[in-house]
């Protein structure tokens, strides 16, 4: 199966738009001056929720429709029927490379064992010690998300 998140699939920040952020990069401070990201009783005043529902159903249709005919292209009728091997990933100038190539498979256990696909098990020790000495999950640097 294949799973993504919005930060994986880039579409939160569409979506944010769509329901009214207009990124004022003060979602953590409660004072969002559309009133999206606040709690602020004066803020909130600011989301019309019935005009932006309408906003955000045409943009969720649309993606969806959107999804439809890439599927469609692809020769498959279903999400259920994606598979690593049908995203690619633009690796250099000339290097293309598909999702189960870069993400090979890994089966319960392996990782702990020491057993799983080289360049996932040299990532998760390095991880592994990080965590151990310091009891806080790792970083991942930006070169090690790219060599993967």
């Amino acid at each position: 199966n294949l799973a993504l998140g919005a930060d994986a699939c880039n579409s939160a920040r569409a979506m944010m738009f769509a329901l009214g952020c207009i990124q004022a990069l003060k979602c953590n401070t409660n004072k969002c001056p559309s009133g999206v990201a606040t709690q602020d009783q004066e803020l909130m005043a600011g989301l019309v929720v019935e005009d932006k529902s309408t906003r955000v159903y045409k943009y969720h249709a649309a993606t969806i429709h959107s999804a439809c005919e890439i599927m469609s292209a692809i020769g498959v009728n279903s999400p259920s029927e994606l598979h690593p091997s049908h995203i690619m990933r633009r690796m250099s100038g000339v290097q293309v490379a598909t999702y189960a190539e870069i993400f090979p498979p890994v089966l319960e256990g392996e990782l702990l064992r020491g057993t799983g696909p080289t360049q996932l098990q040299e990532h998760f020790a390095v991880g592994k010690i990080v965590y151990q000495n310091s009891g806080k999950l790792p970083k991942i640097s930006r070169s090690a998300k790219n060599a993967l």
